[in-house]
């Protein structure tokens, strides 16, 4: 049956109540620190960036005392298509003129620049699904919610309602660990009615004519709940007070002030160490 247990294989968008210091720090600072990181990662160039990068994100898990396993864990699912993308980068990479060819075939080469934006590719991607993880480990729903609700609170003297993109973001990022439940009770279903997801010589192809019949019922019962979600919001009156309170108060302390500068110092070594 372990190979019906999709949610054991996902990590990014479940929360880990470790009770570290980063959890119990204030929300606006979490959020903007992974933001400064993930644009850092997202806008080097740099192989040594990217790996001061992925070193402080490992120390990053530490403190957060969220198991290095489990944030590996969400690199299982992505790895394939990352491994397809990096050998599209190999051959598709423009040569500039004087680059050292590695290989040749035909019309496919490989040069020292191709191999640097494919090893580039590799970390870049590695690195934002881990730091993704660990955002969504240390940021509860409740946070996540009230801590972009202040910091997005300017906005609502022009008219934007902040609360409701909050709770946007919020949906969009815990609806993830929803669909593998889904998509672990819907091939546990038709497993029991024949299919055959346990054959052993099924190759690639077998496995894809597998998951096409899964897709369709996700879909439909994704949509489902979306529905049910809209109408108990609005049965509980969801969006007619734009005045909302929470039962918790969040305070911007000296610790969440620190966490911030060494996140910009991180970022600024990610984009311009050399």
């Amino acid at each position: 049956m372990s190979q019906f247990e999709y949610l054991n294989r996902i990590s990014f968008g479940q929360y880990l109540p470790t009770g570290s210091i980063i959890h119990r720090m204030d929300p606006r600072s979490k959020i903007l620190g992974y933001t400064i990181l993930i644009l850092a990662l997202t806008l080097t160039k740099q192989v040594t960036g990217l790996l001061v990068g992925m070193i402080l994100i490992i120390l990053l898990l530490l403190c957060s005392k969220i198991p290095i396993s489990f944030a590996l864990r969400a690199l299982v699912q992505p790895l394939p298509f990352i491994l397809l993308l990096a050998i599209l980068q190999l051959f598709i990479t423009p040569h500039p003129d004087g680059d050292r060819l590695l290989f040749s075939y035909g019309i496919l080469s490989v040069s020292e620049t191709s191999l640097r934006f494919a090893i580039l590719l590799l970390i870049r991607f590695t690195g934002l699904i881990l730091l993704l993880t660990l955002a969504s480990g240390t940021l509860s729903t409740l946070e996540m919610i009230y801590g972009l609700d202040l910091l997005l609170k300017p906005l609502n003297k022009i008219g934007v309602r902040t609360n409701s993109i909050a709770m946007v973001v919020q949906i969009m990022l815990r609806f993830i660990p929803s669909l593998a439940m889904n998509a672990e009770k819907i091939a546990k279903s038709q497993a029991s009615r024949g299919a055959g997801w346990d054959d052993p010589k099924g190759g690639v192809f077998r496995r894809a004519r597998q998951i096409l019949p899964l897709i369709i019922p996700l879909f439909n019962t994704s949509l489902q709940q979306a529905d049910n979600l809209t109408n108990a919001m609005m049965a509980r009156g969801y969006g007619s007070n734009n005045n909302r309170t929470g039962l918790r108060e969040y305070l911007f302390t000296w610790k969440d002030l620190v966490f911030l500068i060494l996140c910009v110092c991180a970022a600024w070594l990610i984009l311009f160490l050399a």
